[in-house]
Order: C-alpha cells, then structure tokens, then sequence
C-alpha cells in the first residue's frame, strides 16, 4: 500500500485520504511518497500506484537490482503484480471515462484514490458498498464493474496481439537465418565438391598438349629430324662437349643461316627431343651434350 506525507502539517496518510485531507488541511497543497520520497502536486498522486519494491525498501544497501529478464517491466524495471496492473486499470478507466455513461463517471474517480481494488466480481460488489457508498445490488455497481472488465478484456486482446507478433517477429528473424545458413552451407558444399572434382580430373587427366614433345614442334618451314641431327653432328664434331642451351643457340644459328623458319617451340622442345631421344648423342647429368 502506497502512503503519503502531507507537505503542510506532515501528517501521515494513505492514498485514499489525500482527498479528504486536503480539503481541510488548507496548507496541503502537496504530498510526497513515503517510499520514494517523490512529491506529487494537485491530483498527480492518484497516478502514482507503485514504486519501489519491498526489496529495495527492506534490504537498501544490500539491494542487488532486477533480476535479469525483467529490464523494461512496469516501474523501475519491476515486473507489474497483477494487482499493480489491475491499478494501472483503474488510472485508464477513469482517463477514457468520457466513454462511460454518466452515472458511473463519478465513482471511476473515486476508485484512482482506493487502494486494493478487488479485481474479482464478488469482492468488487462488496468493496463498492463500503468505499463507493452503494449497494451491493446497485445497478450502478454493475456499470462500474460492466466497465472495468470490458477495458481488461480490452488490455488482454492487445497484449495477446502483442505477443503473437513479436512471436511472429521471432520465427521470421529464425527462418531468415536458417535460410543463410543453409545457402552458406550450400556454397561450402559446392566449393568443396569442385575443388575435389578439379584434383580428381588433375591427378587423373593426360597432360596438356603444350606439355608433350611431338613432331608437331616441327611446323611448316622448319627442318626435319634428319636436317636437324646433321647440323647438330657438325657442330659437336668441330667443339666435342657443349652445354645442351650453347648447343640449342648454335643450331638455331646454322638452322636460319640455311633459310629455314625456328618457331619458340622447336627451339624449346624439338631441339631438346631430338638430342635427348637419338643415339647418337649423349647427355650428361649435368647438362652437357656429346656425340655417343
């Protein structure tokens, strides 16, 4: 229960008889809180229906804050009791009071300075034959309650719409997710399974045709096998021992002095495949070519 000082002659009072004194105290033109010392002006009281939590008021220094997952609710990040909710009510109620019929506008006033406000029919009817100063069987009680329970079925609807759409919110940031963890599992897939099928097709393909020493190195215009084999016997016969690129640059030489075409291929393969592969020439390990 929330209790108030009156600022002019500090007598203590709880929140439904602020009215009362303050039409007899003239120098209450204030009143504060006890529990956290908020000072509230004119009818600005009636909206204060909670504020610290009986564990910040009893343990103080030892308090250790909310707990967590309750950041955000009701006061101070206190989670709302549902009597503190069903007061929250009773504050809307008697704002949209213009929605009510006449007789019960009055009494939807009354209610914003009681405190435990039974939230249940039954109770609700005797309440309101003690503090509203009515019958139990009133008409005007039914209204009041009539009233009240249309605004929380009201409250319920959008809290339950509330929920389903942040629900809704939930599952489509999850399909969205899993949807690019799916894609980027599906890419890594991919990729592995080209790499794997390029080392598959490498380690298992032929070699490329630039890399194979054929007779096609001999294009048109270029000596034949035979020619070349002469030119090369010539030359090792007049110098025994030359190294295979003196021998190749020699014979490229000779080969243009004789009018013949040297594409970059007979020079770098063919020339190379005639020495190494004819018998009558030999070539050592490190490099250097003689006659056999």
């Amino acid at each position: 229960m929330v209790f108030f000082v009156c600022e002019g002659c500090n007598e203590s009072l709880k929140k439904n008889q602020v009215d009362n004194h303050a039409a007899r105290c003239s120098s209450c033109h204030s009143v504060t809180c006890v529990d956290c010392n908020i000072t509230f002006h004119g009818d600005d009281y009636r909206a204060h229906t909670s504020c610290v939590s009986e564990a910040e008021r009893y343990e103080r220094s030892v308090y250790r804050g909310v707990k967590k997952g309750e950041e955000g609710k009701g006061n101070k990040g206190k989670k709302l009791n549902p009597q503190e909710v069903w007061n929250q009510l009773i504050l809307e109620a008697e704002e949209r009071k213009e929605q009510a019929g006449e007789g019960i506008r009055g009494h939807l006033v009354t209610l914003t300075s009681c405190s435990n406000v039974p939230r249940k029919e039954k109770q609700f009817r005797n309440f309101a034959a003690n503090s509203l100063r009515l019958r139990a069987n009133d008409p005007v009680v039914g209204e009041v309650w009539e009233f009240l329970a249309r605004l929380r079925e009201e409250k319920n609807a959008e809290k339950a719409k509330e929920k389903e759409e942040e629900e809704r919110k939930k599952q489509a940031v999850k399909a969205e997710r899993e949807a690019k963890e799916k894609e980027e599992k599906e890419k890594v897939e991919k990729k592995e399974k080209k790499e794997k099928k390029d080392k598959k097709r490498k380690a298992t393909s032929e070699p490329e045709p630039a890399d194979i020493v054929t007779p096609s190195a001999f294009v048109p215009g270029s000596p034949s096998k035979k020619q070349t084999t002469k030119i090369l016997k010539k030359l090792l016969n007049s110098t025994p021992t030359q190294t295979l690129t003196s021998l190749k640059n020699a014979t490229t030489i000779k080969i243009l002095e004789a009018g013949f075409d040297v594409s970059y291929d007979y020079w770098s393969k063919g020339l190379v495949e005639i020495i190494r592969e004819s018998d009558k020439f030999i070539v050592t390990n490190d490099g250097n070519v003689s006659l056999s």
